[in-house]
């Protein structure tokens, strides 16, 4: 979700010297190594070059550029940082130091050291491929696109460049713009694969359209990696669908992922695991004690299982006047796991819970206000659209009592299909759950046991909205998110269609479309597919019928 394709589609020849980039003996050789993966042997050149000229600040930029490509972020923000200590005229390093501190999660810093970048007119199109990242990162996908413009107009034969820019054309609806980038970043490299499984999810296929038969042409004797081709199979599936052959999708996506699956170190237990942290670390005894949280009452945080319809309820809240998009922001979760020093779902416990319960809650409200500047701010509310914000709704009730919450529900065979066919972050741990049809529903059911006790410690914090009521009433439902949230009506909120802000997440080109309801109900164009789904729903006491809200569902064994 959100942009980390943009982020991750940089290619190695993006980090090689240009005559534009800081140069010397040591560095330029520093940056052959880095260019064909030696990372090794470029930090041993810089050392050595550096313990001769410790003031050397090429060899300390091409230091941080290399333990940048190894992810060490920390380290060469450092090294970055004293290279810009020595010699702050040089752009590129202000734009990798940028660079970093996106790694690390920083955005306000990296948005100050990417305008420091672009403050000195940098004419090369590495820094400004750089800057487009980050902006992207940063939510400012204005920014984004003009700097990318000019990347791929300096230099218009790297196919990684073309990418970003049409990945960032997509999230602000220049869907033309898109296509044309993409299509040029194939041009240049047959095989760049982001690029072909983008331009499926363009537009809805057609059997006139071409499609089908270049991913077809792509898959046909694969050579590139599994990730590659778990992108060009959900492109095809996406394709297949669109055109009505759903038991061909189905069976393309169940194939690719089991083969992903078993390269992934991922149980259902990992996940349940943390949601038992949650329930038996939230109750009315922990709660007594918690003090007071932070008073604003700027966010709106619309949460629940992806591919529910949150994004459409982001769109029709923003369209008013009050209400700024912020995106799907990680500020909080991190900031949870911080405070509970859980670095990931199965390091959480009961102790963990309860010791930030225990701590101060009107920093961590504050904390999370502080991290969303200077995106927000400018407008009375703004939406934070992370749907696994879901997980800190409790948190979010305590160190945020003015906040309001937004919860979207759908039927649950059609959340665990849109699930199932959606293909996430690859290297993100919280979707693992996706690549089983099985684990789907069993994640539904922590969902669904989470949400339910929230509710009932927290009652009249959460609104719970059903995805369908929302489509089949539109302005009813409408009116009550607004007066939910304490906003006036305005009639802008009927045409969120017309909402020209950005959209980054899987859902930019639908929103953009009036209100439809194709989607609703659609797990029945995979009936057959999905019996074992149905069966372990039935066993679990959730019905299925198309109007459901999936409730009651089982407790957590």
């Amino acid at each position: 979700m959100c942009y980390a394709a943009v982020c991750r589609d940089r290619s190695r020849h993006s980090v090689k010297s240009s005559t534009t980039q800081p140069s010397g003996d040591a560095s330029a050789a520093a940056a052959e190594r880095i260019g064909r993966g030696d990372f090794a042997g470029a930090l041993q050149l810089c050392r050595r070059r550096l313990q001769k000229h410790s003031g050397d600040h090429d060899a300390l930029y091409w230091q941080g550029v290399a333990e940048a490509e190894q992810g060490q972020f920390a380290q060469a923000a450092e090294h970055l940082r004293r290279a810009i200590d020595l010699d702050a005229s040089i752009a590129a390093y202000h734009a990798q130091l940028g660079r970093c501190l996106t790694g690390l999660r920083e955005v306000r810093a990296a948005c100050t050291a990417a305008d420091a970048a672009l403050e000195l007119a940098p004419e090369d199109a590495r820094t400004l491929d750089t800057l487009g990242v980050i902006y992207s990162f940063a939510g400012r996908h204005s920014d984004a696109q003009q700097v990318l413009e000019r990347a791929v107009e300096l230099d218009p034969h790297n196919p990684s460049y073309w990418f970003n820019l049409g990945a960032s054309a997509k999230f602000n609806g220049d869907f033309a713009r898109a296509e044309a980038a993409y299509e040029q970043a194939v041009k240049l490299n047959p095989d760049a694969d982001k690029a072909l499984a983008a331009l499926a999810h363009l537009r809805r296929q057609t059997a006139e359209s071409t499609a089908v038969r270049r991913l077809r042409q792509r898959l046909q004797h694969f050579d590139g990696s599994l990730q590659d081709e778990m992108r060009v199979s959900f492109a095809l599936a996406k394709a297949l669908d669109d055109t009505g052959r759903y038991a061909e999708s189905f069976e393309l996506i169940h194939t690719v992922s089991r083969r992903w699956r078993e390269t992934i170190n991922y149980r259902i237990a990992d996940d349940e695991q943390m949601f038992r942290a949650l329930l038996e670390g939230f109750d009315r005894d922990a709660l007594a004690a918690v003090g007071a949280g932070h008073p604003s009452a700027e966010p709106i945080f619309i949460v629940g299982m992806p591919r529910t319809g949150t994004t459409l309820t982001e769109r029709i809240v923003s369209s008013h006047s009050a209400v700024f998009a912020a995106g799907e922001l990680n500020h909080f979760g991190r900031l949870v796991r911080i405070a509970a020093q859980a670095r990931a779902n199965p390091d959480f416990d009961v102790a963990r819970v309860r010791s930030v319960l225990a701590g101060d809650l009107t920093r961590l409200g504050k904390a999370y206000i502080d991290n969303t500047r200077p995106a927000t701010g400018h407008t009375p509310r703004f939406i934070d659209k992370m749907p696994l914000n879901f997980l800190y709704a409790g948190f979010i009730a305590q160190a945020l009592p003015n906040a309001r919450i937004i919860c979207l529900r759908r039927n649950p065979m059609d959340t665990c299909l849109s699930n199932f066919r959606q293909l996430f972050s690859l290297r993100s741990a919280y979707y693992a759950y996706s690549y089983d049809l099985l684990d789907c529903g069993r994640y539904y059911l922590l969902f669904d046991a989470l949400m339910r006790h929230w509710d009932a410690l927290f009652p009249g914090r959460i609104l719970t909205l059903q995805y369908e009521t929302l489509v089949t009433e539109q302005e009813a439902r409408s009116r009550e998110l607004l007066d939910f949230c304490g906003l006036e009506w305005e009639p802008a909120c009927l045409d969120f269609h017309a909402n020209q802000a950005p959209v980054a997440t899987a859902s930019s080109a639908q929103v953009r479309e009036p209100m439809y309801r194709s989607a609703v109900a659609r797990w029945r164009h995979y009936a057959a597919e999905l019996q074992p789904l149905a069966e372990f729903f039935a066993a679990n006491g959730v019905t299925v019928d198309a109007e459901s809200v999936g409730q009651p569902a089982g407790p957590i064994d």
